[in-house]
């Protein structure tokens, strides 16, 4: 097979997994090492365009804004039917949602089960959906209650990211994230994604603080004012920034200072079972101590994200270095304690805000 037409072959098999813009097709070219010029692409999806003869199957190219052109497989009928398995696919994919989300899309949830329904008629679609709202099913623990607005935000968000335009926050509540003391609203956004973290979508992007790309990450059920813009963006390279921000970070919550430590923490040996066999950090890693102890070993910063997370796991679990983290999760334990034994007032308190000097 010639170099061309296993490309072209490649481009249609991503085709196959939905729409394309030559921005998308160059990104994906770049995740599997094919490296040929925009003018190559163009010419690729032209000739798909005018070649492919699959039964059933044809690609359609449409224009948006500024004549950005997209391409995309229509399928004329479909032979294929939903099977037990597909069903239970979607199903698991409904239920376990954040319940924001799926409240916000309700109505189109609806019409793609009467969909189903009028397509795969023969599958039992309806009987499996029956089945399934008694027994898949989410506690929906730690997702936000609050659906005020929701749908909106939500739906301008992902506008905004789409057509790269510049979002302004003018007001937001309350603070998921420990936002540093430099940044002030009303600011401008540049929105890049939707990011779901511990029962919250949050809107993660950049905006310009101090002459510098400062990461801003927020939950929607945070934006209370904004306003959509038309003015645009360059999205590559700042979600590159976004990628090696976040690994720095424990979570999503702004790291305390600009450090980045080599962080040790001990486990007893039953939590620490379950912990080694979780999702926390990219650079995570594990071993076993001599009385069956777990050690965890990650590389990234310090927030209030992470030393919460330590204390969840109560006497379960021991800062082993460095030294800042160790004695920050001590100061957290007695200002506890303090609060019960001294009956002190509860005040709202975050010591881990950054403070940049001016």
């Amino acid at each position: 097979m010639s170099e061309k037409s296993e490309r072209l072959l490649k481009i249609y098999s991503r085709l196959k997994r939905g729409p394309v813009t030559i921005e998308v097709i160059k990104n994906w070219a770049k995740t599997n090492d094919i490296k040929v010029s925009e003018r190559t692409f163009y010419r690729d999806l032209k000739d798909l365009e005018s070649s492919l003869m699959m039964d059933g199957e044809r690609i359609v190219v449409s224009e948006g804004e500024k004549n950005k052109k997209t391409w995309k497989i229509e399928y004329n009928g479909n032979q294929n039917k939903l099977t037990e398995f597909d069903i239970n696919s979607y199903l698991l994919f409904r239920n376990f949602m954040p319940l924001p989300v799926v409240l916000s899309r309700q109505q189109s949830l609806d019409n793609i089960e009467s969909l189903f329904y009028a397509t795969y008629s023969k599958s039992r679609f309806e009987d499996f959906v029956t089945v399934a709202e008694n027994q898949i099913v989410g506690s929906h623990f730690y997702e936000v209650a609050d659906m005020v607005s929701y749908n909106k935000v939500l739906e301008d968000s992902i506008w905004s990211i789409q057509n790269k335009r510049e979002m302004r926050i003018k007001n937001i509540a309350f603070d998921y994230t420990s936002i540093s003391c430099e940044v002030a609203f009303p600011l401008t956004l540049m929105p890049l994604q939707l990011l779901y973290h511990r029962g919250v979508v949050h809107l993660a992007g950049f905006a310009v603080v101090n002459d510098n790309f400062k990461l801003i990450i927020l939950g929607l059920d945070q934006i209370k004012k904004y306003k959509l813009t038309n003015k645009m963006f360059q999205n590559q390279k700042l979600l590159d920034l976004l990628k090696d921000k976040l690994v720095k970070r424990f979570g999503i919550t702004e790291n305390m200072d600009d450090q980045i430590y080599d962080i040790e923490i001990e486990f007893s040996k039953l939590t620490g079972e379950f912990v080694k066999h979780q999702f926390w950090h990219s650079n995570q890693s594990f071993s076993e101590m001599k009385n069956g102890n777990i050690i965890m070993k990650i590389n990234c910063g310090i927030n209030r994200e992470l030393v919460g997370w330590i204390f969840q796991w109560m006497s379960n679990a021991k800062v082993i270095k460095p030294k800042i983290l160790k004695d920050l999760v001590c100061k957290k334990y007695r200002e506890v304690t303090d609060l019960y034994e001294k009956d002190l007032q509860l005040t709202s308190n975050n010591t881990f805000r950054k403070v940049v000097d001016k």
